[in-house]
């Protein structure tokens, strides 16, 4: 990269930056008025609700990984293949509710709390949260787990883990299943190839900076989180769902390590990367009616994966595997079957 597409990189990440984070000053200001001092309007939850103990989700789990407590939920038969969940920002485990309904009677589910959320550890620092030390968590877990291989299912942020994972360790995969997401790769040589990307990802440019991304998502007690997952049209999302990730997010401390996953792996130059030839079933599948992330992110995977089957789900948003959980628990079963796993 020369140093012209550098220095308009700088100036117009920074730029976005800037700009993002002035109008979310304004807005805190705003709610700060109008709330007589008490913005965030936060009620601390000492209970967490009902539905995130039901046993049919499974039994609560704890393995010191990678130097760090991380916590799961495990069910179904410890003797089936093992199918690992990974989850998006912001979530943890509860997300794959549905699936490990689904999938439960034929593979061993395990749906962890990636480092950093729900009751895994909160190691302290931005740089704890970078990519390839994200990574290390998901294989030291095959490892203690006791198995060499696993079928991994993974959703935003959790995708761009599992495709390095399917960069760095193949060996362990069984097949890679990446729901709206993409590699790290694509997602930022889209960002700053597509301005129409760059424009879906101001957030990515927000949470650069400190305090006021946290003070944004806490906003009217979360109401961030009713914007995010309730959907008029749906009931597969309920308002007793949202309060399960308000119970999480709404502590003390608890946004800044999730957020800290953008601030430390943003990058003004993408480095190159050899394509990957090594034949994994590779399912990608991207929601239509996603609002973060564009389709030409399916081109760029294409290119940057020789084996992908890559599909668009009709009618679907972001939180897919919450949202229609019928259309997506198909897809995984179909794809699994066509490759007899």
């Amino acid at each position: 990269m020369n140093i012209v597409t550098y220095a308009h990189r700088l100036i117009v990440g920074n730029l976005l930056t800037i700009f993002s984070n002035v109008i979310t000053f304004f807005i805190y200001v705003f709610f700060y008025l109008i709330s007589f001092g008490d913005p965030l309007g936060l009620k601390l939850k000492l209970n967490p609700p009902a539905c995130l103990s039901d046993p049919n989700y499974g039994i609560h789990k704890y393995l010191k990984v990678n130097n760090i407590k991380l916590h799961y939920v495990e069910s179904g038969d410890p003797t089936k293949p093992l199918m690992i969940f990974v989850h998006g920002f912001p979530e943890f485990w509860y997300s794959w509710r549905h699936q490990i309904l689904e999938f439960q009677k034929d593979y061993w589910c395990i749906a962890i709390d990636m480092r950093g959320y729900g009751d895994s550890e909160r190691p302290d620092g931005v740089s704890a949260y970078k990519l390839d030390l994200l990574v290390e968590d998901i294989r030291d877990l095959v490892r203690q787990l006791g198995r060499e291989k696993c079928v991994l299912v993974s959703h935003d942020w959790g995708g761009i883990v599992a495709c390095r994972f399917r960069d760095v360790h193949p060996d362990a995969l069984s097949a890679i299943i990446v729901l709206a997401s993409m590699s790290w790769e694509s997602w930022f040589n889209e960002i700053w190839s597509e301005p129409k990307q760059m424009l879906r990802s101001w957030y990515v440019f927000h949470m650069r900076l400190p305090w006021l991304s946290e003070k944004l998502f806490q906003l009217k007690y979360l109401a961030l989180f009713d914007l995010m997952f309730l959907n008029s049209g749906k009931n597969t999302v309920t308002e007793k769902d949202v309060e399960c990730y308000k119970y999480w997010f709404g502590k003390l401390y608890t946004l800044t390590p999730p957020i800290n996953y953008y601030r430390a792996n943003f990058v003004f130059i993408v480095p190159e990367k050899k394509r990957c030839d090594l034949n994994i079933p590779f399912l990608h599948a991207m929601a239509e009616h996603d609002n973060a992330l564009g389709m030409t992110l399916l081109d760029s995977m294409k290119k940057e994966y020789k084996h992908i089957e890559s599909v668009v789900l009709k009618g679907c948003r972001h939180i897919v595997q919450q949202e229609d959980p019928d259309i997506v628990n198909k897809l995984i079963r179909e794809f699994l079957a066509k490759h007899n796993l």
